[in-house]
Formats: structure tokens, C-alpha cells, sequence
């Protein structure tokens, strides 16, 4: 995961590379060739691909790097067009924004957006997708603050997380919480290995097997 932070307008020369790119601005907006992505709009890049990025002045950029196996189309996912779902319910309700799906013509990415209510845990019922790292960036929580858990059977660490923060989650179970002030919010980008299916399935915590979930995204 790369990230470019800048209070000037910078141009940033991506050379073409095996891998497939993901990129997402948190903040402000980049261009890339002749499309403009605003605010938490993502640009999927294939491999073997070169690409000029112009970054405006006060913006935050990340791109995510994952293998590819084949040649594909890039493509440009609005914010808007991202699948919105309300999942869960007080106190661990949140929106799920996925712009990145199972169906999208991509070889290892799922990627989107959690957006918390206030004071709710999100990534809940706790769950875990061991083989398929995960990172969560976090946004949108002002002067506020969120917690990171990541849970395994060897250890248990607890992360206090601020904006543009990035937390590496490469196996366990992984909740999280925000403050009443601000619900916690971060981009969510997966990278599944070629000898995995690619998609939204996991293993719930068995001692919370039963919280009612509602409407998901995810797998069980």
C-alpha cells in the first residue's frame, strides 16, 4: 500500500508492472490521463499498465498493488455508483459501500467502503478470512479517533486509529469501533491469491455464531 500526501499540485509516473493497482483518493482528487477521481472514487489499473498521476494540492492518494494472472480493461468505479447496503443493526450498524465485487472483471481486488453510525462497531460480528489479507485506511473521523482489534488465537493487539492511518490485517478476526463523536469509517481493500476463490466469504467468531447480521455483504 503506497500513499501520496501533498499541499502541492504533484505529478507521480506509474511504470508498468505485474501487478494490478487500485487507486483512491481519501481526500482532495487525482488525474489519471483524462479522468478526474474525486473523493473516494476508485481507478482500477491492470497489469502492464503505465499511468501518469497528477495530484492536486491538499489531496491524500493511496494505491493498493495485488497480483494479477491475466490482461484486463481498466476502469473507473464512482463513489456514487458503489453498492450501498445498511448492515447490522445498533450498536454495530453501518453502511457497506462495495466498489470493488465479485462480479467486476478483476483478477485478486475486493474493495469498498464502511461507513459507522456513531459509537458502533463495525467489521462485526467479529470475523476472519485467514489467507486473504486485508487492509483497512481509515477517513472521515475528524478530531475524533476509532479502535483497531485483530484477534488471533496466538494474540491480541489493539490499535487506536486516526485519519488516513493504515492498518495490515493478514489473518484473525478484526472489529472495530468508533466514538460517539464521529462513526469510524476507512476503505477496505483485499487482495485474494490466484489459488483462492474471490470473494466476500468468513468465518464469524463462533461465540458470536448468533447476532442477528440482517442484510450482508459478506459470506458465512
Amino acid at each position: 500500500m503506497q500513499s501520496i500526501s501533498t499541499n502541492r499540485e504533484v505529478t507521480v509516473h506509474m511504470k508498468a508492472e505485474g501487478n494490478e493497482r487500485l487507486i483512491f483518493p481519501l481526500k482532495g482528487s487525482v488525474k489519471a490521463k483524462d479522468v478526474v477521481l474525486n473523493e473516494l472514487d476508485m481507478l482500477y489499473v491492470p497489469r502492464n499498465h503505465e499511468l501518469g498521476l497528477d495530484v492536486s494540492p491538499g489531496s491524500v492518494v493511496y494505491i493498493a498493488s495485488a497480483a494479477a494472472s491475466a490482461d484486463k480493461e481498466m476502469f473507473v468505479r464512482r463513489f456514487s455508483e458503489g453498492k450501498r447496503l445498511t448492515v447490522g443493526f445498533p450498536p454495530y450498524k453501518r453502511d457497506v459501500i462495495t466498489m470493488i465485487g465479485e462480479e467486476d472483471p478483476v483478477c485478486s481486488f475486493l474493495a469498498g467502503y464502511d461507513e459507522g453510525e456513531p459509537g458502533n462497531w463495525t467489521s462485526y460480528p467479529p470475523h476472519r478470512h485467514d489467507g486473504k489479507p486485508e487492509a483497512y485506511i481509515f477517513y472521515g473521523m475528524g478530531n475524533s479517533f476509532g479502535v483497531q482489534l485483530i484477534l488471533t488465537e496466538e494474540d491480541e493487539q489493539a490499535y487506536v486509529v486516526h485519519d488516513y492511518d493504515v492498518v495490515l490485517i493478514p489473518r484473525g478476526y478484526h472489529p472495530n469501533v468508533g466514538t460517539t463523536l464521529n462513526g469510524i469509517k476507512y476503505a477496505w481493500v483485499i487482495a485474494v491469491p490466484p489459488s483462492m476463490k474471490r470473494d466476500l466469504s468468513v468465518m464469524i467468531q463462533p461465540e458470536f455464531k448468533n447476532v442477528p447480521m440482517g442484510q450482508s455483504h459478506l459470506k458465512t
